[in-house]
């Protein structure tokens, strides 16, 4: 049964981050996202060049940078199993090559989860934790 009004829906996360332009060109150098130059980085005051709001997009995917202007709480000091964004992807073996040439910090390298998902896990500059996951053919 297909419940009404979801079948086109999509999610993009938005993280809040100390500082937006940083964070957004972190996400398109090093893990491979498109910013686009003029319209990527939302600085609507002269006071704030590094952004208020940010996005950046890669396969369908779109993620949302929000400053932050109050203490963060610390992402780093929390178990290795916890993540803030998971991304089911292909050739999952191509992108980690791709993310270890660009310098991504690899946190996990390619591990077949207890559940049967090829994953790998990088950490940006802002300590969030992203998995990619490739669902492994059935054997």
């Amino acid at each position: 049964m297909t419940l009404p009004f979801t079948e086109s829906w999509r999610a993009a996360p938005i993280f809040g981050v100390a500082n937006v332009r940083r964070s957004a060109e972190y996400w398109r150098d090093v893990l491979g996202f498109s910013l686009d130059p003029d319209d990527g980085i939302f600085a609507p005051m002269p006071t704030e060049p590094e952004g208020v709001y940010g996005i950046v997009k890669r396969g369908g995917v779109w993620v949302h940078f929000q400053v932050r202007r109050g203490a963060a709480p610390p992402l780093a000091d929390r178990p290795s199993h916890e993540r803030d964004l998971y991304l089911y992807v292909n050739r999952i073996d191509e992108l980690h090559a791709d993310l270890v040439a660009r310098g991504a910090k690899i946190v996990q390298p390619p591990t077949v989860a207890r559940f049967g998902i090829l994953e790998i896990v990088v950490e940006d500059p802002d300590g969030h934790r992203i998995a990619f996951g490739a669902i492994l053919p059935e054997s």
